[in-house]
């Protein structure tokens, strides 16, 4: 048990990573990430479903 709770604080910086990508490639590629908002908000949406 005590594996577990050594990395348990990991668990809520799961789906921190993708709102991070969303937002630097929303700045750095505006019209290259304009037709994948989709993608990143499904894999967005997947992420927090499964953190939850």
């Amino acid at each position: 048990m005590e594996h577990i709770y050594q990395y348990a604080w990991i668990i809520p910086f799961v789906p921190l990573p993708v709102p991070m990508i969303i937002g630097v490639g929303l700045l750095l590629f505006p019209t290259a990430t304009k037709n994948l908002r989709r993608v990143w908000a499904f894999h967005s949406v997947l992420l927090l479903s499964l953190v939850m």
